[in-house]
């Protein structure tokens, strides 16, 4: 009898734990499918496939290590301070799935149950563009970094248009460094151009035309710009577009075609974009120059005060380049409430890109963009260009250095926080900020007039119990709410509909702190 029933036991324990077992097709498919196999498939930018489980399956210690390491798939910016849309990031469950997959000896399962492998027939983000503009061929041939600027006329007809969707595309890019793209009125490029035997003309620092407005750009990692429905880059219909792209210095008869592909918006009441660098190296360094000496590690810090009028952010992208470190930029608005806008801990020149918010990123007038970036110029950088370390200061070569955040922005209007580019979530999003912000925060409520309810977010450096009250303006409480909070922001709803119109406070106390706003009820 006993060994009858230690065989149940054992049939139990067994078919319990093949019902566990995490297999290729059932399991890890459906994630590498989601968040890798868009470069690694033949063709892709990456080295090899994962298209296949024999092709994961020979390589499946290392993507455990790549993903435990949250090297791969790349995305630089931490999750811990900030969440931006479309992110390439694994969830703290995903990884622990392909964990469990490596560890259990990489089984396959039973294909039948794995997802159809995605198709990645188009060549393009963009497959059919409304403009294609393609620098003429250019043989590539420097000792030196080289800023070449090409002109290609846009002629898509009289009028103002406004770019919606802007894909670019390196022609050689194991040679393009970067892409800069710039919209020109005037004739100054194409004269300048004319003025050069070869195609193009160089020119560093920008395209040698006051005209010219930066539109877009393209560096390792970044990805294709897609604006909200409603909003786009303006630019003239028959202008010129101008592609600066950088080749580093060493290259020797090598080709390049690069182009960019343009859509544009339709419809009347198109919001136009700004992109503009409010951080950077020439004029917002509180403690510069931008020299960091060899053998020595440096934090920068800038700032630059928003002018007179809200403003609604789209996006953030910084830059530096290889002696950079670290990066952290956040805004403090003129109520006293400070905000993240983005935080990379460990930066890599290889993966930069424009990273664009969730939803539309309210900034008040007046408020500051504070940032502060780290450079290590000491044999330890891995990355450091010059062996033993030289001298670096600012400038456009490689080996050169910069400080620069670009904002992508529009003018605000009520509603703006409301637009959404990504509404799907990865893992838990709970912002810490706790090296920046150490006391409770109380943003301004949202829509403020309301008539039906009203959304109030906040952040508190820790776990505990906190408290809304809405007062009138003799101080009487007409709704109070307590409720649990962890650390990081929080968000709370509050019924206006049993609340007579006027003026209100809204306050939130925390551990003794008290923060309020003004509002008010339709």
């Amino acid at each position: 009898m006993f060994r009858g029933a230690f065989i149940i036991f054992f049939l139990i324990i067994s078919l319990k734990a093949r019902t566990q077992q995490v297999t290729w097709s059932e399991h890890v498919a459906p994630i590498l499918y989601q968040k890798c196999t868009g470069c690694h498939h033949n063709g892709g930018i990456a080295h090899f496939s994962l298209m296949q489980f024999s092709e994961a399956a020979v390589v499946a210690n290392a993507i455990k290590q790549a993903v435990v390491s949250k090297k791969m798939p790349p995305w630089p910016p931490d999750p811990d301070y900030s969440v931006f849309a479309h992110e390439r990031r694994l969830s703290d469950a995903q990884i622990s799935t392909i964990v469990q997959w490596v560890d259990g000896g990489a089984p396959e399962g039973n294909p039948a149950l794995a997802p159809p492998p995605p198709v990645y027939t188009q060549q393009y983000d963009i497959p059919q563009p409304d403009v294609v503009a393609t620098m003429p061929q250019y043989i590539v041939n420097t000792s030196s970094d080289l800023y070449r600027c090409f002109v290609i006329p846009v002629n898509a007809g009289p009028g103002n248009k406004f770019i919606s969707e802007m894909e670019i595309v390196p022609g050689n890019p194991s040679i393009v460094h970067h892409v800069l793209v710039y919209a020109d009125d005037s004739n100054q490029p194409l004269q300048m151009d004319a003025n050069d035997p070869e195609p193009g003309y160089t020119s560093f620092g920008g395209t040698g035309s006051s005209s010219s407005k930066l539109i877009g750009g393209w560096v390792p990692g970044s990805s294709t710009f897609k604006y909200p429905s409603g909003f786009g880059v303006k630019i003239s219909g028959n202008t010129n577009i101008i592609l600066q792209v950088h080749y580093p210095a060493g290259v020797s008869g090598q080709l390049d075609t690069t182009s960019v592909r343009i859509k544009f918006a339709t419809g009347a009441g198109i919001r136009e974009v700004y992109i503009n660098p409010l951080i950077n190296h020439v004029t917002s360094l509180t403690n510069g120059p931008l020299v960091i000496p060899p053998n020595e590690i440096k934090t920068f810090n800038a700032q630059f005060t928003v002018p007179g009028y809200d403003f609604s952010n789209l996006f953030v992208a910084p830059h530096m380049h290889l002696i950079g470190r670290s990066v952290v930029c956040w805004l403090v608005t003129p109520a006293g409430d400070s905000l993240p806008v983005i935080r990379i801990n460990n930066w890599d020149f290889h993966w930069q890109g424009f990273y664009f918010h969730k939803k539309l990123q309210r900034v008040p007038a007046n408020s500051v963009v504070y940032a502060r970036a780290v450079y290590d110029n000491t044999p330890n950088n891995p990355f450091n260009p010059n062996q033993p370390p030289a001298l670096v200061t600012a400038g456009e070569a490689t080996t050169d250095e910069m400080f620069l955040i670009y904002f992508g922005s529009a003018i605000y209007f009520p509603g703006d926080e409301n637009i959404v580019i990504d509404d799907q979530t990865v893992g838990v999003e709970n912002p810490s900020f706790e090296d920046i912000i150490k006391t409770p925060q109380l943003y301004e409520p949202f829509p403020n007039p309301a008539s039906h309810s009203v959304q109030v977010q906040g952040y508190v450096p820790r776990g505990g119990e906190a408290r809304l009250i809405l007062r009138d303006l003799g101080g009487r409480p007409v709704f109070q709410k307590t409720f649990p909070v962890s650390s990081g922001i929080f968000s709370e709803n509050i019924d206006l509909e049993s609340i007579p119109a006027g003026n209100y406070l809204i306050s939130l106390d925390f551990e003794g702190i008290s923060r309020t706003k003004n509002f008010v009820k339709l």
